[in-house]
């Protein structure tokens, strides 16, 4: 809604002795008349009409020294502005801040609000600001250097272009019209373009997963590839009701600033590719993701030395990750050298087969499955093995016990703890994947 001095072009102001309302004045002096008129209301017609001449003849001509002075702090004040080519600078800039200035004085002069049609080219040049990459703010910072260089000019001087109240009142009406419309479209672009690029990068990262070329598709989508890639295969933390799904945008958001990255998820896991850089870059990020989605992930990584390594370095790491969650590490970032061991063991074979066979006398037994992972999990002390379980220290220490009876191994001795800690875990990858 426009302010009423601005839709009506009224002038009317309480005087300073009785609180009445002052008359409008008429370009010849005299009182305003009794007839009503467009706009104008009962009393006479509007100050914003009978000031339009003055108003038109004495700013309009000074346009483009007022656009061209906004231009100019602009590009001295917002170093994203300084950026820009000078075809956009001394081009679509300045003409865009021109015919904004233009438009608004028209407006005001007629007492009216701009129509849609008007205000198109303004949104659309908003709007393509944001694949320039200048921030909204930057891009919303021409209105109000605008419309304070007009009023400095239209209210100087003795007897200024027009009066300060229908000037100001119109200044804010207009503003509040035209620069929400602006960031709604840039916004709009903003998501649009946030879209694309992570749809780009989610094609990218499914053609060198698969093991293709992905040159042509980078070039299409003007990205370019790195040599070297961290593949990393991420789990989202679990959480409960919605909250997945609003630690996914989290994450998808913080890797938005992050276009080198090629990301795809699917359901509660995703697969990074990092370009390789200086030690800690695949950290470093990971700890970004944990901050945005204010839960730790876990995640495994693996080094592919080209593109056509990409998806051994994928199987790789899923092992990895996988080796990470069925051993009960907490969340953090795994790669082959912290689960050697474990790794090693889970390679189908004789060793694997005779190591799982350890427990199978446990397999109608799951307590006691649950008991070893548990009591091995909390390094072997009872009291947190029982908590975890939630049983009492005598009910786990029997149920040790059991274990020792069927397996021949005893949990609390080093060498029985070491060789039913090898062989939950080849127990765990033979179910996993099969003989």
């Amino acid at each position: 809604m426009l302010p009423l001095a601005f839709v009506r072009g009224d002038n009317a102001g309480m005087d300073d002795a009785g609180g009445a309302a002052k008359p409008d004045a008429v370009p010849d002096g005299s009182a305003a008349g009794g007839g009503a008129g467009p706009g104008g209301g009962a009393g006479g017609p509007g100050a914003a009409e009978r000031a339009a001449p003055g108003l038109v003849a004495a700013l309009l001509p000074r346009i483009p020294e007022m656009a061209a002075e906004a231009v100019s702090r602009l590009t001295a004040d917002i170093p994203a502005y300084r950026l820009l080519p000078d075809s956009v600078l001394g081009g679509d800039l300045l003409a865009n801040t021109e015919a904004v200035l233009k438009l608004f004085f028209t407006t005001v002069a007629e007492g009216r609000p701009p129509t849609e049609a008007e205000l198109a080219a303004p949104v659309a040049w908003g709007a393509e600001r944001a694949r320039d990459g200048v921030p909204l703010e930057a891009v919303l910072r021409v209105y109000p250097l605008g419309a304070s260089r007009a009023w400095e000019l239209a209210a100087a001087g003795p007897d200024p272009a027009v009066d300060p109240y229908d000037l100001v009142t119109g200044l804010l009406a207009f503003l509040g019209e035209v620069m929400p419309k602006v960031a709604e479209a840039y916004l709009r672009e903003q998501a649009d373009l946030d879209w694309e690029q992570r749809e780009h990068g989610r094609n990218l990262a499914g053609v060198l997963l698969a093991g293709r070329p992905a040159r042509r598709a980078a070039e299409r989508y003007g990205r370019t590839l790195a040599e070297r890639y961290e593949v990393v295969v991420l789990r989202l933390p679990e959480a409960p009701g919605g909250a997945t799904n609003r630690i996914l945008r989290a994450v998808r958001s913080e890797l938005d600033g992050n276009p080198e990255v090629l990301a795809t998820f699917k359901g509660e896991g995703g697969v990074l590719l990092v370009p390789c850089g200086p030690d800690g870059t695949t950290r470093r990020l990971l700890a970004r993701l944990d901050a945005a989605a204010a839960l730790r992930c876990t995640a495994a990584a693996a080094v592919a030395e080209d593109h056509g390594s990409i998806p051994q370095a994928q199987a790789e790491a899923s092992e990895v990750l996988s080796l990470a969650e069925d051993t009960g590490r907490p969340p953090g970032l795994y790669r082959l050298a912290d689960l050697a061991v474990e790794y090693q063991l889970v390679r189908p074979g004789p060793a694997r087969d005779a190591l799982a066979r350890v427990l199978a006398p446990l397999d109608d037994q799951p307590h006691l499955i649950a008991t070893l992972r548990e009591f091995i999990a909390a390094g072997y002390r009872r009291a947190e093995a029982a908590t975890a379980l939630t049983v009492h220290r005598n009910t786990l220490t029997y149920r040790l016990g059991r274990i020792r009876l069927l397996t021949g191994h005893d949990a609390t001795d080093p060498t029985g703890a070491r060789h039913l800690a090898a062989s939950l875990t080849a127990y765990d990858a033979a179910r996993r994947t099969g003989p």
